[in-house]
C-alpha cells in the first residue's frame, strides 16, 4: 500500500529536554512534583515548559502528562528545605484550555502529596512513629503541617486509608491548616463583612467573601435558585455563571480579575435530610469539582464559625466537634479546634505513583 500523504521524520530539528519528575496522588488530586534545580531559571521559560509538559492547550491534554481535569493538571516545584525542616515550594495550576499557568493559589491535596514526597525524596528524615513535615508555599505564604505515620522511623510506601468516594487507599496523612497563615492576601474577610451583595447581569446575590485556605466566594444556593445537594446535571447553570461570579467577587475582594483559579466559587446550603454539617458544590477552574479542594474546605470551615455568613446560616450542628461537608461525591470530615476555628485538620492519604523522566519538546 502506498501512503498518499507522508512526511518524513525530522531528525534533530526538535530538541527535547529531559525533566525528572515524581507523580504523587494526594487526596483527591494528582500532582507532578519537580525540583527547582531541574527547571529553567527564567520564570516564563518554566511556564512554557509546564504548559508543554501537561499538553495544554488541549481539552484532553493528549500530548502531555495532564489528565484533562483541574484535579489532574497540577504541579509543585520544590525549592529545598530550611534549617528548621520546612519544605519550601510553589503550587502551579496548569490551565487546560489555554496556555497559562497560575501560581497565586494553594492546593491542600497537592500539599498532602508533597508531605509524602518529602520523605521519599529524603528532604525530611523520618523521626519516631509519626513524622511532622512542615511546608511553606513561598508565593502565598501558606504554612501547613503534614503528620505522617513512620513506624519504626521507616518511610511508608503504602497504607490502608481510603477516602470517601475513592477506590484505592494510600498512606494516611493528617493535614493541619492554621489561621495564622491561611489568608493569602491579608484579612480573612477582605471586605470586612460576613455577607456581601454581588451583582451579575443586573441581579444581586448574597455571598460570603473569605480568604482562608484560598480566597473563596461562597454563595447561598437558594439565592441562585439552586440546590446545594443537586446533581452535576442540575448545576449546569452554576458552571455557566461561575466566571462572572468569580470576576465580580474578585473585584470586591481586591484580587486580580483575570485568574481562573481564585477566588474559588461555590454554593452552600443545608445538608441532606437527616444529616449534620453543610452541603457544598464548588467550581474548580471552569468545571464542577467532583469533591472539594482542601483549601476550599478550609474556607467553608472558617466561614461556618462566623455569625451571619451564608455557611453559618446553613449548618446543621453535630453533637461532636467537627464539620461534615457533603459533596457531589461523598463527604469530607474536618476537625475544628473551636466553633470559630483557628485550626482545621483533615485526614487524607497519598501514594507515590511514578518516578519519571518527562521528555519535553521545544516549541
Amino acid at each position: 500500500m502506498t501512503l498518499l500523504f507522508r512526511e518524513e521524520p525530522q531528525a534533530g530539528t526538535l530538541p527535547v529536554t529531559p525533566v525528572p519528575a515524581t507523580l504523587v496522588r494526594g487526596g483527591t488530586s494528582k500532582c507532578w512534583i519537580f525540583r527547582d534545580e531541574d527547571l529553567p531559571a527564567d520564570a516564563l521559560e518554566t511556564d512554557r515548559l509546564l504548559i508543554r509538559t501537561f499538553g495544554s492547550p488541549d481539552l484532553r491534554q493528549i500530548d502531555g502528562v495532564g489528565g484533562a481535569s483541574s484535579t489532574t493538571s497540577k504541579a509543585i516545584t520544590v525549592a529545598g528545605t530550611d534549617p528548621d525542616g520546612t519544605v519550601r515550594y510553589r503550587f502551579a495550576q496548569v490551565a487546560i484550555d489555554k496556555p497559562a499557568v497560575e501560581w497565586a493559589s494553594n492546593c491542600g491535596n497537592c500539599a498532602t502529596a508533597l508531605g509524602l514526597y518529602a520523605l521519599h525524596a529524603g528532604l525530611v528524615a523520618p523521626t519516631g512513629e509519626v513524622t511532622r513535615v512542615p511546608i511553606l508555599n513561598t508565593v502565598t505564604g501558606l504554612r501547613l503541617v503534614c503528620e505522617i505515620p513512620t513506624p519504626g522511623a521507616q518511610v511508608p510506601a503504602y497504607g490502608g486509608r481510603r477516602l470517601d468516594g475513592q477506590h484505592y487507599p494510600g498512606v494516611p496523612i493528617d493535614v493541619i491548616f492554621q489561621k495564622s497563615s491561611w489568608s493569602s492576601y491579608g484579612a480573612q474577610f477582605p471586605t470586612g463583612n460576613a455577607i456581601d451583595d454581588i451583582e451579575v447581569d443586573g441581579k444581586r446575590y448574597q455571598a460570603t467573601l473569605i480568604d482562608a485556605g484560598a480566597p473563596a466566594a461562597l454563595f447561598a444556593a437558594q439565592d441562585l435558585g439552586l440546590d446545594a445537594t443537586g446533581s452535576e446535571e442540575a448545576l449546569e447553570a452554576l458552571v455557566r455563571i461561575a466566571p462572572k461570579l468569580r470576576a465580580a467577587a474578585a473585584c470586591r475582594m481586591g484580587l486580580p480579575q483575570d485568574l481562573s483559579s481564585i477566588p474559588k466559587v461555590g454554593i452552600v446550603g443545608p445538608p441532606p435530610a437527616g444529616a449534620t454539617g453543610v452541603s457544598a458544590r464548588m467550581i474548580s477552574m471552569t468545571a464542577l469539582h467532583p469533591a472539594i479542594g482542601l483549601t476550599s474546605a478550609v474556607a467553608v470551615a472558617a466561614a461556618s464559625g462566623t455569625t451571619g455568613s451564608v455557611v453559618q446560616r446553613s449548618v446543621v450542628p453535630a453533637a461532636e466537634a467537627g464539620l461534615f461537608i457533603h459533596l457531589l461525591k461523598g463527604k469530607t470530615a474536618l476537625a475544628l479546634d473551636a466553633a470559630d476555628p483557628a485550626e482545621v485538620s483533615f485526614q487524607r492519604s497519598a501514594r507515590v505513583i511514578s518516578e519519571s523522566t518527562i521528555l519535553v519538546p521545544s516549541d
